[in-house]
């Protein structure tokens, strides 16, 4: 999902999503390098929420994940490769929430972080306590779906009990024909297909139960760092396309001012005083996203320098290598042998 919350023509989703759509492919023995290159998403390596994929980015890799693993269900396994760290900030503030109430609100008031394409509500009677998220995109995968409602019950599993059991949940997809007791195993409840929104109903007796993790500190410093992520992302919206339009072509060295332009239905010009009104331009913008792209293949011994310059679009290695140590002021192999990754 590239975009920003600002543009709900567009939305996007924090690119740090696609790490557990790899950590559930190599959990099935399928290596993730292949699958994202043929769909033309690169691996991400950070965390930062302001680097994005479209929708049709991830229904891309669900597609082909789904077709490798032969899985209909693969989104519930991605679900269950979530981590608080892919969610950024919010991800530790819904792990310091101090009741489930506090943690519905939380997510409520936050999800735009992760994604622009859901909002989410809560709604209380004297039996149910519900999640309610309602889908803004048509264009989601049911694998999207899927993933999304098996994270929240894994977190909730998490900070409130493993054990933990929905009244009920409810999904917008269809009964899978195939499959069907992955769902019934996971979820443990009832399980309402074809319903207008994704729900889970919770025993209103649970949710202002105080939570073992709980620190209401900790949940707060990290409500700030989500509040100023979604400030910049209002405010940035032109920055985050033009970033997320960067990641997706990188790797085919096509990137040009002009092809972003392009892209954006826009002059070269249009498109360099929208950046020059926010006290940037394109060349700025390709060169922060490398750097930040570059330190988290460095980081990762499995992807050689090499591959790293073609995953930055770099025309050679001497070109990355000068680009490095502008950015570091270490070659790629010192920046590596000072982590201890390269001998």
């Amino acid at each position: 999902m590239p975009t920003e919350s600002s543009n709900p023509s567009n939305p996007s989703t924090i690119a740090a999503y696609a790490f557990a759509i790899s950590t559930a492919l190599e959990q099935c023995g399928i290596a993730p390098q292949a699958i994202f290159d043929k769909c033309g998403v690169p691996i991400q390596t950070t965390t930062d929420p302001l680097l994005r994929l479209t929708n049709d980015q991830i229904s891309r890799l669900f597609k082909a994940s789904v077709e490798a693993t032969s899985d209909p269900s693969f989104g519930l396994m991605v679900g269950q490769c979530m981590h608080p760290g892919n969610l950024h900030a919010l991800g530790y503030a819904l792990m310091a929430s101090t009741s489930l109430r506090d943690y519905a609100q939380r997510l409520s008031n936050y999800y735009k972080i992760v994604s622009q394409s859901a909002d989410i509500r809560v709604e209380e009677s004297a039996n149910e306590f519900l999640i309610i998220t309602n889908v803004l995109s048509d264009d989601l995968c049911w694998e999207t779906h899927d993933a999304f409602i098996t994270l929240q019950l894994r977190f909730i599993r998490f900070i409130f009990n493993p054990s933990f059991n929905p009244l009920w949940v409810g999904l917008m997809r269809p009964e899978p024909s195939t499959d069907i007791e992955k769902y019934q195993d996971y979820f443990n409840c009832e399980i309402r297909f074809d319903c207008p929104e994704v729900v889970i109903a919770i025993d209103p007796s649970l949710v202002d139960k105080h939570l073992p993790g709980a620190s209401k500190e900790l949940a707060q410093m990290h409500d700030q760092t989500s509040a100023q992520y979604l400030k910049r992302m209002e405010k940035q919206d032109i920055i985050n396309r033009v970033r997320t339009m960067i990641v997706e072509d990188l790797s085919s060295s096509a990137i040009t001012k002009q092809r972003v332009a392009d892209k954006l239905c826009m002059s070269p010009r249009s498109l360099q005083m929208k950046l020059a009104a926010k006290d940037t331009s394109f060349q700025e913008i390709l060169d922060s996203t490398r750097e930040s792209l570059a330190l988290g293949y460095m980081e990762q011994s499995a992807i050689s320098i090499t591959e790293a310059a073609y995953l930055l679009g770099f025309s050679d290695v001497s070109n990355f290598t000068r680009a490095f140590k502008r950015w570091t002021s270490k070659s790629p192999r010192e920046f590596r042998q000072s982590l201890g990754l390269d001998h």
